[in-house]
C-alpha cells in the first residue's frame, strides 16, 4: 500500500517522554534504526501530544523535510523495532492512517535484549558497544542474599466491586468494537468522531455501545459524513440531564441528503441513499423510498451493498418504479438465502427470473352467471319473431287455404 501526501493520520501516545527514554533513543535505538526514523518517531510524539484533528501527511512531508517515500522508510524501521504500530482503513481513494507510538525500551531491558544488544554490537562495532554500555547502563545494587518479600497484588479486592460500580464503569468506556454482523451494516468513522468531538457536544456519558451503533447505522444509511453527525449529535444532547434523544436522532437523519454522492468507483458501495439519489440522476430520494431502504437496512440487517443491488435490479425489471410490496418479497428472499456480499445478491439476480408487477395485458375476466344470463338472452332473441314477419306467414297460410 503506497502512501500519498493526502492520506490522513492521527496519532496515539503511549507515555511522554523521559531523560531515560531519549537516552535509549539516541544511543540505543538511533545507530539501528537510523537518524530518519529517529525523527519521524520523536515528530510523532510531539504530534500525537495534542492532536484535535485528523492531519495529511502533507504536513508531515513539511515540519520533517521529508518527502513521502523517505517517510514511508522511516516508519517501517520503527514498526520493525516496535515503535510505532500502524494501522490503516481504505475509503475511496484516500487511506487514513493510525499510529500508535510505543515507548522506546529502557537501556537496561534493551542490552538485555536477545537481537537488539547483538545487532546493535555488529553495527557499531565490540568497542563502541562497549562504551555504549558504560554510558547507559546503571550500576545495579547487589542483591546476594536478599529475598524479594514485595507484597503481591491482592486479587480478592476484585470482590468488593459491586453491580453498581460496574454498571457505573461501563457507562464511560468508549466502546465501538461492534460484531461482524452489526459491521456489514456500519461504516463509520469513530476514531474520527472522537477525535474531533468535545465531551461538551457529545458527553463520555452518552457514549454508550448502544447509541454509538445507531449513530453509525444511520450514517451510513443517509451518506452522512463525521462533520454533520457532530451538529446532529449536539442538536440531540440534552447537556442538563447528560442523555441523547435517540429517537430525535433518528429523525433527524431521516430528513438529511447525503453529503457526497459520487465518491467511490463502485457505486454499488455508496451508501443506500446515496445510490438511490445517484439512481435517480441527483434527484432528492423521497420520505417513502427512504423508510423503505431504512427497513431493508436496519430491520431486514441487509449490508448496505446488497440493498444497493436490490434497489437496483428491482427499479431494472419493474419500470422504475419502487413498490414496496414487491421490494419486500425480494428482500425476505435474500435474508432467507442468507446474502451479505454484493456478489452473493449480483448472482442471484441473475438467476432469478425477471418478472415484472406490471398490470396484466389479459381482458376482464366476467363472471359465469353473467356469461349465461348473456347466452340465454341471446337465444330468446333469436325465438323473437317480428311483427312483419308474422303477417307474411299468416298472408302465406291464408293463401294456401284458398
Amino acid at each position: 500500500m503506497q502512501l500519498k501526501p493526502k492520506d490522513t493520520y492521527r496519532i496515539e501516545t503511549v507515555e511522554n517522554l523521559n531523560v531515560s527514554s531519549m537516552t535509549s533513543l539516541i544511543s540505543l535505538y538511533q545507530p539501528i534504526i537510523g537518524h530518519e526514523a529517529l525523527v519521524f518517531y520523536l515528530t510523532c510524539c510531539a504530534e500525537g501530544s495534542n492532536q484535535k484533528t485528523l492531519e495529511t501527511h502533507q504536513r508531515l512531508c513539511i515540519i520533517m523535510n521529508m518527502d513521502i517515500p523517505t517517510i514511508e522508510r522511516a516508519r517501517k524501521k520503527c514498526e520493525q523495532f516496535y515503535l510505532i504500530r500502524t494501522f490503516v482503513k481504505t475509503d475511496n481513494d484516500k487511506d487514513t492512517y493510525i499510529y500508535i507510538v510505543n515507548p522506546p525500551l529502557s537501556a537496561q531491558a534493551f542490552m538485555k535484549h536477545d537481537f537488539y544488544s547483538r545487532y546493535l554490537c555488529k553495527l557499531i562495532g565490540q568497542k563502541q558497544y562497549e562504551l555504549t554500555c558504560s554510558k547507559v547502563m546503571k550500576q545495579e545494587t547487589n542483591k546476594h542474599g536478599y529475598s524479594d518479600v514485595s507484597e503481591q497484588f491482592d486479587k480478592n479486592l476484585l470482590t468488593t466491586w459491586d453491580t453498581e460500580n460496574e454498571v457505573q464503569f461501563s457507562k464511560i468506556q468508549p466502546n465501538f468494537n461492534f460484531s461482524d454482523q452489526h459491521n456489514q451494516r456500519n461504516n463509520f468513522n469513530y476514531e474520527e468522531l472522537f477525535a474531533t468531538t468535545s465531551s461538551i457536544v457529545f458527553p463520555i456519558e452518552t457514549r454508550t455501545k448502544e447509541n454509538l451503533q445507531i449513530i453509525g447505522e444511520y450514517a451510513t444509511l443517509y451518506g452522512l459524513s463525521v462533520s454533520k453527525i457532530r451538529i446532529l449529535i449536539g442538536r440531540c444532547i440534552n447537556n442538563s440531564t447528560n442523555t441523547f434523544d435517540v429517537e430525535r436522532f433518528k429523525k433527524i437523519c431521516s430528513t438529511q441528503n447525503p453529503d457526497e454522492v459520487t465518491t467511490t468507483k463502485d457505486p454499488y458501495l455508496l451508501p443506500p441513499v446515496a445510490f438511490l439519489q445517484l439512481r435517480q440522476e441527483g434527484a432528492p430520494v423521497a420520505s417513502v423510498d427512504r423508510k423503505l431502504l431504512e427497513y431493508l437496512n436496519l430491520d431486514l440487517k441487509l449490508p448496505a451493498e446488497v440493498v444497493n443491488v436490490l434497489i437496483d435490479y428491482v427499479l431494472n425489471i419493474n419500470e422504475n418504479r419502487l413498490t414496496k410490496r414487491f421490494v419486500e418479497v425480494i428482500a425476505t428472499t435474500w435474508v432467507r438465502e442468507k446474502v451479505t456480499t454484493k456478489e452473493q445478491a449480483m448472482a442471484l439476480t441473475k438467476k432469478t427470473p425477471a418478472f415484472k408487477s406490471q398490470p396484466s395485458k389479459k381482458k376482464d375476466v366476467l363472471p359465469d352467471y353473467y356469461e349465461k344470463m348473456k347466452a340465454k338472452e341471446k337465444e330468446e332473441t333469436l325465438n323473437i319473431i317480428s311483427e312483419e314477419e308474422e303477417e307474411e306467414i299468416a298472408r302465406k297460410l291464408k293463401g294456401l287455404g284458398e
